[in-house]
């Protein structure tokens, strides 16, 4: 027998999803093929880190990174770290900035030039980590998601200058929170395949846009994945 309750509940649930099949759609109108290209890659590489079993989360900084140069950089290498704060520096609307120190006890994040032997001297926990790789970067961040405190690793006898380059401007930004590689687009900072590392020397267009976004006034910390996709649309959106 027909009951006409239950008729009109299947007919309630048949318009409320409609309606929020059209509200997504709206949203999608709104946006064009670059905005929905750059969520999909905020998405791949704004959540967690490819070391370690941390969750796949927004994480960034709320105060200023100050960051200490040690060992042997040279003037080329300092002029990158400075052209490369400068550059994130601009990008940052919601009160972050990156400083460059003088003195290791004023500094949150730490950043060494030299050998690996000569990096693991001063932290033999980064052993595993470092025999195989260029440069390293670690991250701590607090119970509230908030990156605190940093460490990065440049190798300046095993790559070219150029290369020496590319790894300062990766590891910086990692360190911002956008902390994964991935193997979508050749020119951008994050690019890596298992056989070709990327040496990215300056930011694409999309890799600009990942760090604004991240450290938009509007972007929060623990975000996961439909979070952070809901939150980034009506940023773009409302922009």
């Amino acid at each position: 027998m027909y009951n006409k309750f239950s008729g009109l509940f299947a007919l309630l649930i048949l318009v409320l999803s409609c309606s929020k099949n059209n509200d997504e759609m709206l949203l999608e109108l709104q946006l064009d093929k670059q905005e929905l290209l750059t969520i999909n890659y905020f998405k791949e590489i704004a959540l967690g880190f490819e070391m370690g079993n941390a969750s796949n989360i927004t994480r960034k900084w709320n105060a200023p990174m100050k960051i200490f140069l040690d060992g042997i950089p040279s003037s080329s290498l300092i002029n990158k770290v400075e052209q490369t704060v400068s550059d994130i520096n601009e990008l940052a609307t919601d009160g972050f900035l990156i400083e460059i120190v003088n003195k290791p006890d004023l500094a949150n994040c730490y950043m060494f030039f030299g050998s690996a032997s000569e990096f693991i001297e001063k932290f033999p926990d980064a052993e595993g980590q470092i025999r195989s790789n260029f440069a390293l970067f670690n991250v701590c961040w607090d119970d509230n998601n908030i990156i605190n405190k940093g460490r990065i690793f440049i190798d300046i006898n095993r790559p070219n200058l150029t290369q020496q380059k590319s790894l300062i401007l990766e590891e910086i930004t990692q360190t911002l929170g956008l902390g994964k590689d991935s193997p979508r687009y050749l020119y951008s900072i994050f690019y890596e395949t298992f056989s070709n590392g990327g040496f990215a020397t300056e930011y694409s267009i999309i890799d600009k846009e990942l760090i604004r976004l991240l450290y938009h006034p509007d972007m929060k910390v623990g975000l996961g994945i439909n979070e952070v996709d809901e939150l980034l649309r009506n940023i773009l959106i409302n922009e």
